[in-house]
């Protein structure tokens, strides 16, 4: 197990292999967030912020997490060729976001998020982001360092291992 924990942080370039949660996949590694993370930072009045293009896996543990604690979801729109709006996105962070939850790049619409930028911009606000990578780690190199982001979330089987096994 220590031996995939190292090649999985090298893999991703995680500062350190002890920020490596094993999980079943990606689905599995958003609801570990969505239930400590929001358990413990996301309260009643409080906000998450998801864009338009998430998958379920990206969706539901946050509508989920915003029911339970009295929170709201705030979906930040995407245009007529499925990308971001950026400007929108970032007018949408507040001083009641709790976090941003994206996808790398979109399960349907194939829009690759520029995710370094979104995370520059939510924490110039002190907001962490949780970047759904189910999608871009099969398809680009990662680097979670020069990414930003707080949370990285992906699955073994897209990535041509195992099913049943996938990372935050």
């Amino acid at each position: 197990y220590e031996h995939a924990r190292r090649k999985v942080a090298a893999f991703f370039n995680a500062p350190h292999e002890r920020q490596i949660v094993f999980t079943r996949n990606a689905t599995e590694s958003i609801n570990l967030v969505a239930h400590a993370f929001g358990r413990t930072h996301v309260g009643a009045g409080d906000e998450v912020l998801i864009s338009a293009m998430e998958h379920h896996s990206n969706l539901v543990p946050w509508q989920m997490a915003c029911e339970a604690h009295g929170a709201r979801l705030v979906v930040a729109p995407i245009d007529d060729r499925g990308e971001l709006l950026l400007d929108e996105l970032e007018r949408r962070i507040g001083p009641r976001t709790r976090l941003v939850a994206v996808a790398h790049v979109s399960n349907a619409l194939g829009t690759v998020n520029p995710v370094r930028e979104i995370v520059e911009m939510a924490h110039a606000q002190g907001v962490p982001v949780l970047v759904d990578g189910a999608q871009g780690a099969p398809h680009m190199p990662v680097d979670v360092q020069a990414i930003g982001c707080d949370f990285y979330a992906f699955s073994g089987h897209k990535l041509y291992g195992p099913s049943g096994i996938g990372a935050l």
